[in-house]
């Protein structure tokens, strides 16, 4: 049933199934460097936190 309906749609133009790749390698790469990013600023947000919590510990220990 399925060679009637490519069949019958006329099959598929390779040229769009290499654009479709593409576009999908190009999103999955864009994906994997958001998450680069996103791993990146959680380890500089934790950095940020621990030194305010350390700021905070000097402050508020008795002299």
């Amino acid at each position: 049933m399925a060679k009637a309906i490519l069949g019958h749609v006329g099959g598929i133009d390779p040229r769009v199934t290499a654009r479709l790749a593409r576009e999908n390698q190009l999103l999955r790469q864009r994906i994997a460097d958001l998450e680069g990013a996103v791993l990146r600023l959680q380890m500089e947000n934790d950095t940020l936190g621990a030194m305010v919590s350390n700021a905070a510990d000097e402050v508020l220990e008795p002299a």
